[in-house]
Formats: structure tokens, C-alpha cells, sequence
């Protein structure tokens, strides 16, 4: 029997090419074996609708058909139609005759990334550091344009500027498109017909470059600052990337750091605690603080410094300073020392106050910075 191919397609007898077009795509994603693995059904009404297709897409296939109701000297089907309709559409995307006069588009350069170690009186005030690293830049032989002439780079004609190539892989009904990288221009798009000696061709030196880097106050240790356009230059002419600063801090040997809050610990005598005291305390930002130990204060009590610690990062808040204070044991008594000790180890007011005991550093810790959140 012979085949309707404008039933098969579903359209009238005169139906245009972009309707018959149409009518084959919708139906070839339906009945395409790739959609359809194992279906044998499915695979013959492919054959039939890339049949149909195939006759009814030529002007003079078609005049033959409308006549006749076949095609003579037919000799089977030239491929896959609906491949070659995929293929027509990543030719416009990847390359091929409808992308080669489409101009070259800048290549971004890449970032680079580098680490700084700061101090805690760096953190505390803001820095500027002079930092040197390797860096791509235009070649400073040709311009930039990577050609001896230092003309600007052409197109590759082999790609259209894509970069990439289609190649048909399989036959018949399972014919696929692969696309591998230009071997003409290596996957750049760019074709440069006398290569710069100086670059080879890409349009960019390596040199050692001098960056100065304002650091504000109150960077913590993980933060990743970033510089705006000083990274690699991209290949001709292409942007540069940025500069990525990774920060860490350096340990310090008087402070310890609770975020914004510094704790710093300080040593006095006994009769000191008893009778009370004034105390020098230093700050990381270069000042020295006079601290009020009050009389009776207990080995091991914080007492808070507000305002005194480390800038929170781009705000105007500060942590605080918390001051340890720690009794002074002496490891060498002359006589009279010792018999000062005992005549106070006799008076009952040193006496430890069982009633009263003391908590460890840490809980009181926890408790000054748990009234400071709440």
C-alpha cells in the first residue's frame, strides 16, 4: 500500500515547509529511539516520519509524490533528517557557516589568589600591606594582540570563532553529534597567522607585580577580601580578573581572642587582692589602660574593660577587654616573709569561708559573657 506521508506528518496537502517542519520535529522527539530504547513500534514510526519528512522537505521530491503518490529512483534515505535538523541548530550556537562572522568575544582573565598572616594590632587599627605576586599581563612585545604585526587576532575559519567542531558519529537512525575542541586553534575561537615570539601567540607576559592592599580594622582569621581587576589579564585583551586576599592571624603571646572580646591576664600580690589595687592593662591598639582591682577580689575574677577590645568587621562596634586577675605565689621567702605567713596563717579572718566557694575561671567566664549576650 502506498503511504500518505501527509497523514504520517499530520498536515494538509498544502501545508508549507515551515508547517511540515514543525509537524517532523514534534513528532521526531516523540518516536526518536533514543526516547523510545527497546520499543520497536516506536522505531518504525520513526522510519516512517523521517520518510515522510524526507520527501515532503524537496521541492522536487514532493512535485513527484503530489503526481504520482512516489518517488522515483529514491535510493533509501540519505541519513538521519532530524539529526541534521539538531546539527543545524548547534552549528548556529558552536560554530559553522551561520557563527563565522560573529565577532571575537574577550576572554576574561582569571582571579589570583594569595594569603596574608596579620597581627592582632593590625587587626585591631587596619593596615596597609604591599603585596608582590606573579601576574599575567598584556605582552608588552606585541600589544597584547599576540601577532608579531600586532594586528588584532582573526576569527579561526575552521570553527567561526566557537572554539569547538561537530563530528557525526554512528549512521542511519542513530546518528549522533559530538563536539571536540578546534584543532586548528585549540579551542580558542582566535586564529593568529604570525605569532608573537615574545608570548607564542597569547598575547600575555608573566611578571612579578607590586600590589598595595588596604586592610580595615577588625579582619578575622578565614575572611577573603577582594581587589577589583588586579588577577590576570585575560588573552587579548580580556578583562582582568581580581585579587583575592585570604586572611589569617597570626597567634599572639598576651592576648587570647574571643571574637570582638580580648582576655588578658594579669598578675598581683596577695595583700594587692585584699587591700586592692590599680593595674596597667596594654591594648593591642597601642594603649595602656589603668584598671581599678577592687579590695577582696578573688584569684581568677574577670573584670571587663567595655569598648576596649577588637572593631567588629565593616561596623563601628567593639568588642570588649576581659582582664584575668591571678594572684602572684612566690617561689622564694627571706625569713621575715615567713614569719609573716604564719602569724597569718593563725588569724582566723584568712580562713577560707566554707559557706562562700569559689567558681573556677570558666564558669565565671561563662557567666560574664552570657550577661554581655543577654
Amino acid at each position: 500500500m502506498k503511504k500518505d506521508y501527509y497523514a504520517i506528518l499530520g498536515v494538509s496537502r498544502d501545508a508549507d515547509l515551515e508547517t511540515i517542519k514543525r509537524a517532523y520535529r514534534r513528532l521526531a522527539l516523540q518516536y526518536h529511539p533514543d526516547k523510545n530504547p527497546g520499543n520497536r513500534e516506536a522505531e518504525e514510526r520513526f522510519k516512517e516520519i523521517s520518510q515522510a519528512y524526507e520527501v515532503l522537505s524537496d521541492p522536487e521530491k514532493r512535485r513527484q509524490y503530489d503526481l504520482f503518490g512516489t518517488v522515483q529512483d529514491r535510493g533509501g534515505m540519505s541519513g538521519d533528517p532530524f539529526s541534521q535538523m539538531v546539527e543545524e541548530v548547534f552549528q548556529s550556537i558552536f560554530g559553522g557557516r551561520a557563527a563565522r562572522g560573529r565577532r571575537i568575544s574577550a576572554i576574561p582573565g582569571e582571579d589570583v589568589r594569595i594569603q596574608i598572616e596579620l597581627t592582632l594590632e593590625e587587626i585591631a587599627q587596619g593596615t596597609v600591606r604591599k603585596v608582590s605576586y606573579n601576574r599575567r599581563v598584556p605582552c608588552s612585545a606585541c600589544e597584547g594582540t599576540g601577532s608579531r604585526e600586532r594586528q588584532a587576532p582573526q576569527t579561526c575559519p575552521s570553527c567561526g570563532g566557537s572554539g569547538q567542531i561537530a563530528y557525526r558519529v554512528g549512521g542511519g537512525f542513530f546518528q549522533q553529534i559530538v563536539y571536540q575542541d578546534c584543532p586548528d586553534c585549540r579551542g580558542t575561537g582566535v586564529r593568529i597567522l604570525h605569532p608573537c615570539p615574545h608570548c607564542r601567540g597569547s598575547g600575555l607576559e608573566t611578571i612579578t607585580h607590586t600590589q598595595e592592599i588596604d586592610i580595615p580594622p577588625g579582619a578575622v582569621g578565614g575572611l577573603t577580601l577582594s581587589l577589583r581587576g588586579a588577577g590576570h589579564f585575560g588573552p587579548w585583551g580580556g578583562p582582568p580578573g581580581d585579587l583575592l586576599i585570604e586572611v589569617s592571624e597570626a597567634p599572639h603571646p598576651h592576648f587570647l581572642r574571643d571574637g570582638e572580646d580580648l582576655i588578658y591576664e594579669v598578675w598581683v600580690a596577695y595583700p594587692d587582692l585584699v587591700l586592692g589595687t590599680t593595674v596597667e592593662v596594654p591594648t593591642p591598639a597601642g594603649e595602656t589602660l589603668s584598671l581599678r582591682v577592687p579590695p577582696g577580689t578573688p584569684s581568677g575574677e574577670i573584670l571587663r574593660l567595655e569598648g576596649k577590645g577588637l572593631p567588629r568587621y565593616a561596623s563601628r562596634k567593639k568588642g570588649d577587654l576581659l582582664v584575668q586577675v591571678h594572684v602572684w605565689v612566690p617561689t622564694r621567702l627571706s625569713r621575715e616573709a615567713k614569719e609573716l605567713l604564719q602569724a597569718m596563717r593563725r588569724d582566723p579572718v584568712f580562713s577560707p569561708a566554707q559557706k562562700r566557694p569559689e567558681k573556677g575561671f570558666f564558669s565565671r567566664l561563662r557567666d560574664l559573657l552570657g550577661r554581655k549576650s543577654a
